[in-house]
């Protein structure tokens, strides 16, 4: 209680509190990041957050409890995917401290520092974690039991490991905390100001609203130069502030697509796997490793844990542009080149008037449960967004036109920051070749596979590899045809690489398979190869009429130099056994491939199934790398 006759003085109070708690906080988010760097940055960002705050942290019966969380979440999005030991001269015994904290899982590792550096209660510790007592009793034990086993030490000693670690902190200098205030009384204002929260500067990260006693604006980034003896390190520019404000509210879902919306958890993924979006690799948490904010909120339409629907907005903040670009490829790469086993890319569109560059991808899954993704990504100025939408509806019923409106309004929200870009215009979708996937563009991926056989049994693609002589893989039993290696009509093959997918099955023949190859040859003479091989496969019954072999063209399309021909092949073998191809040879250009599909007893693909994949096929093959005429 304080003497109301002498009223408490809330500057001296958080000045106190300031000197007192810094040290502590930052030997606990440095033990949980290994970064140094970012740790400093983190604490003095959040202690710049409790002074704006402040009239309702210091009424808290430990303040420190308000300021830790916010430190961790910030220090974790800051350090780099492997931040561990990343300063030079790092005592030996320090740098296996963080080895054997980064063997840990995330809350293995929250566990141990908050019981044994924060002192916190098991019941608190649950709290901030975010998980049930007994669960966090179990990841305490198992993080202790870890931990002292990796440093070889008796579980006793683990308080003194940490007690250690602290040296690596002793030359690391605080801006003064009239600098934290100022900033954070800047923050207070600039909120006021703006009413709804949209920040529009970036005070905290440039201090360009304080002003020390020397006329010198001081900077909240780290420091040029640390005191003698330690690190120095880069500023590693300013900050861009991502208010909360800029996410999708949910009355925007409500009226833009059907059902009954509710609003679900709101974070910056800092805690967790960090997975939020459909095919996003795990241990790939941010698509910008280095951004500087991050926010998720989801929506859901049906009781969580039920087959319904669900909406997740992603928002990353870039340093600068050219990371801006990159972040917005990553995650367009995440989605249109799925590593998710068994899921197809249906189709992918581009929205023209929506943002600085914008993607919508249609995804479809079978296994466990038919699931559609419909996915829109956008990038505005340093800001890459996405909208994702799980439905238990086919991809040809949902809702691609609601997530783009939904995309352009998410836009439109960062567009009230001064570092966005273009907004929205029309969100009016346009359908585009598939984005690139794979080491090699040109050939098919496993995401463009069509569902053949077991759901439970995915698509594996083999590396691509040269196309040799030797090779067969792209043989028909029964027909004699142009090979893409060598020379053909006098020029050299290019650019030939092979490609094989199959399922591992063990039910189903060593013959089943799909092959790719590409090549590449002089416009001219790939034209010539297209008519030679139509030619040569359409006389395979022909040729060898003890072969058995019997052809049937699917689809035939001629649009000057992009072209192709797919044709259904049966051979009879002796024994009664009959071996079915579906074939197709393609061009583009200089570009020119040729797909041999095997098929099996419950592992067929439909005649419409092939052709579909043949179009596929000729809308990657323009990312071959042109013939070399010379």
């Amino acid at each position: 209680m304080h003497d109301t006759a002498h009223p408490p003085d809330p500057t001296a109070e958080f000045d106190a509190f300031y000197k007192a708690a810094r040290d502590r906080l930052l030997l606990q988010t440095y033990a949980l990041t290994g970064d140094l760097g970012a740790a400093r940055s983190a604490v003095r960002d959040a202690f710049v957050v409790a002074w704006h705050h402040w009239r309702k942290t210091s009424r808290l019966e430990d303040p420190e409890s308000s300021v830790r969380p916010h430190a961790w979440r910030h220090a974790v999005r800051r350090a780099s995917v492997r931040p561990w030991h990343r300063e030079k001269g790092l005592d030996p015994d320090d740098r296996a401290t963080l080895e054997a904290l980064a063997a840990l899982t995330s809350n293995q590792r929250r566990a141990l520092l908050l019981t044994q550096l924060a002192a916190v209660s098991m019941a608190d510790m649950a709290r901030e974690i975010g998980i049930p007592g007994d669960v966090a009793e179990r990841e305490l034990q198992s993080a202790a039991a870890q931990f002292s086993t990796q440093k070889n030490i008796p579980a006793a000693s683990i308080p003194m490991a940490f007690t250690a670690l602290a040296a690596a902190t002793t030359d690391v200098t605080w801006p003064r905390v009239t600098i934290i205030r100022r900033a954070g009384a800047a923050r207070r204002r600039m909120h006021t100001v703006v009413g709804a929260g949209v920040v529009v500067a970036a005070l905290v990260a440039s201090g360009a609203a304080v002003t020390d006693a020397t006329g010198v604006r001081p900077t909240l980034d780290r420091d040029q130069q640390t005191a003698a003896g330690g690190n120095s390190s880069a500023a590693p520019g300013p900050e861009i502030v991502l208010p909360d404000t800029t996410l999708l509210p949910v009355d925007d879902v409500q009226q833009t697509l059907v059902g009954e919306w509710q609003q679900g958890r709101t974070h910056d993924n800092s805690v967790g796997n960090g997975v939020v979006l459909p095919c996003q690799p795990e241990g790939e948490r941010y698509a910008d490793a280095r951004g500087t904010a991050a926010y998720v909120r989801t929506f859901r339409n049906g009781p969580a844990g039920e087959a319904g629907r669900k909406v997740t907005e992603l928002i990353e903040a870039s340093r600068d542009r050219k990371r801006a670009e990159k972040t917005f490829e990553r995650v367009r790469s995440w989605v249109a080149d799925c590593g998710t086993p068994g899921v197809r890319l249906v189709s992918t569109a581009t929205s023209p008037d929506l943002a600085d560059s914008s993607a919508l991808v249609v995804l479809h899954d079978q296994h466990p449960e038919p699931t559609t993704y419909v996915v829109g990504i956008a990038r505005t100025g340093l800001f890459t967004t996405a909208v994702a939408l799980e439905t238990d509806v086919g991809p040809e019923t949902a809702d691609g036109a609601g997530i783009a409106k939904l995309l352009g309004a998410a836009v439109d929200r960062l567009c009230t920051l001064p570092d966005a870009g273009r907004c929205t215009g029309r969100t009016a979708l346009e359908p585009v070749a598939p984005f690139p996937a794979g080491d090699v563009p040109a050939l098919l991926a496993p995401v463009d596979l069509p569902f053949v056989g077991d759901p439970a049994r995915p698509w594996m693609g083999t590396p691509a590899r040269e196309i040799t002589d030797a090779r067969t893989e792209l043989g028909v039993l029964g027909c004699l045809h142009p090979p893409l290696t060598g020379e053909f009509d006098g020029r050299k093959f290019r650019n030939d690489v092979l490609r094989t997918f199959v399922k591992v099955d063990k039910s189903l023949p060593a013959e089943f398979g799909l092959t790719q190859g590409v090549a590449s040859l002089p416009k001219k003479t790939a034209g010539a190869l297209l008519e030679d091989f139509r030619n040569a496969i359409n006389a395979c019954p022909d040729r060898d009429a003890s072969a058995g072999t019997e052809v049937r063209v699917l689809e035939t399309s001629d649009e000057g130099a992009r072209s192709y021909t797919a044709w259904h092949l049966s051979t009879r073998l002796p024994g009664e056994r009959t071996i079915e191809y579906s074939v197709a040879f393609l061009r583009d250009g200089d570009a020119v491939s040729e797909l041999v599909f095997v098929s099996a007893p419950g592992a067929r693909m439909s005649d419409a199934q092939f052709v579909e994949l043949t179009e596929r096929a000729l809308q990657r093959l323009p990312q071959l790398p042109s013939y070399p005429d010379r």
